[in-house]
């Protein structure tokens, strides 16, 4: 009578989709809410990250401008003239300066103008990692004090009556914050530069800061990851909120396709695909290789003496030692490298785009990795080794075949002392 009594009960409405397109337009609104609060808290600290590079360019060439000012009322400083220190032949053309002095000893000093000096001490400043400067202007005396192209754009900006000139740039691998503000012509500069028509108080040229910035953009790359993550994990909890009180079942239901999904694709220890998974994705992988003429490795590895830590420590210590062995395989591969669990103790790493010396090379990184590494277990660390087969696909190959010869190398790995990478043959 169970039966009669199940189907006397009232039965829900089949509104699944009507609660979700309802939830759907709530859960956006505090979305767009919550996302507005923390996309200004990312701007606000993000701008002022920026506002400290520029206070630092204005600090440093108000730094600068002390120095040469300084140096310019003095006329210059002269210093002793060795195999280091030569003579400016840019200053030898300007008539009347003397440039070579000697003193009663008859040792000879050499003039070092607010210019040179300035350039100078960039090239200290660069060669310790600290921040570069350098004056210029557009028609300077020494060519090597020649405005490049952010130079030329913020020299013309400064006839136009703009007061300082920044933005990011790039240089190689390196960014830097890159800061210039005029100079004024003062009365002891006239010394050099009257001859190119200046007067006391004209714009001459400016100088320009370069102040390493790739720290500094990491750490706003950084801020804006850890905001928008909390942003998203208070967004998260609002959904389940949300969920949760208005259609339990919906919720539950969800989670449990997402878990049987889960279940499906992956390994339950490690996290990795589990085979089928991975053969899929290998299939497709195999097909654009087929398509494209591009390489497609396969790795093929396990655990050296395996069987004898688990009779030592127990099954409990093999599994944390698979388990952190697939957290290394994640944090090492590449976004689009494929890895499984094969079986046991096996792992599969396939890596589309990679030819046999990359192959290897990448096998040698895994192996070195997972044999420096302290594997924790509930009784002590062990070490752990990995034995390596590595492989190519061939024309003809099927997954099994491609895989096969891995395991041929991957025995010749073990046959030859394991803790080991093992290539295998071409085929003819």
């Amino acid at each position: 009578m169970l039966n009669d009594r199940e189907n006397n009960q009232p039965q829900l409405p089949k509104s699944s989709d009507f609660v979700r397109k309802y939830l759907t337009g709530i859960f956006l609104m505090l979305c767009l809410i919550v996302l507005s609060v923390f996309w200004g808290f990312s701007y606000r600290s993000n701008a002022l990250i920026k506002t400290q590079l520029l206070k630092q360019g204005q600090a440093f060439f108000g730094e600068v401008v002390i120095t040469r000012s300084w140096a310019a009322k003095h006329g210059g400083v002269y210093v002793k003239i060795t195999p280091e220190t030569v003579v400016n032949p840019y200053l030898l053309q300007i008539p009347g300066l003397k440039v070579v002095i000697k003193d009663e000893d008859g040792v000879a000093y050499t003039l070092k103008n607010p210019a040179l000096m300035t350039r100078e001490l960039s090239e200290i400043a660069a060669a310790k990692g600290m921040f570069k400067f350098k004056i210029t202007s557009l028609d300077p005396l020494n060519p090597t004090n020649t405005a490049d192209t952010f130079e030329q754009a913020a020299l013309t900006s400064f006839a136009h009556g703009v007061k300082e000139y920044y933005r990011f740039e790039q240089e190689g691998d390196k960014v830097y914050f890159r800061y210039m503000a005029p100079l004024t012509t003062m009365k002891p500069c006239l010394k050099c530069h009257a001859q190119q028509g200046y007067k006391e108080g004209d714009v001459r040229g400016g100088i320009s800061v370069s102040i390493p910035a790739t720290d500094m953009l990491q750490q706003i790359k950084e801020n804006r990851y850890y905001i928008t993550l909390i942003a998203l994990c208070i967004v998260g909890l609002i959904y389940a909120i949300i969920r949760y009180v208005a259609r339990v079942f919906v919720g539950d239901l969800n989670r449990a396709e997402q878990q049987l999904r889960e279940m499906a694709n992956h390994d339950f220890l490690t996290g990795l695909l589990n085979r089928r998974e991975a053969y899929r994705q290998v299939e497709e992988e195999m097909g654009r290789s087929a398509r494209t003429g591009r390489p497609l490795a396969f790795i093929l590895f396990d655990i050296d003496c395996f069987k004898r830590l688990n009779d030592t420590y127990g099954h409990n210590a093999g599994d944390m030692v698979l388990k952190q062995l697939g957290a290394k395989l994640v944090s090492t591969l590449r976004d689009y490298d494929i890895a499984c669990r094969y079986g046991g103790e096996e792992f599969l790493v396939v890596a589309p785009e990679t030819d046999l010396k990359q192959a290897v090379i990448l096998a040698e990184r895994l192996r070195m990795i997972v044999s420096e590494a302290n594997f924790s277990t509930d009784a002590e660390d062990v070490a752990v080794t990995v034995s390596m087969g590595v492989s190519m696909l061939q024309h003809s190959d099927t997954i099994e075949t491609a895989i096969s010869r891995a395991d041929v190398a991957l025995y010749q790995a073990k046959e030859g002392g394991r803790n080991r990478v093992c290539m295998a043959g071409e085929a003819p």
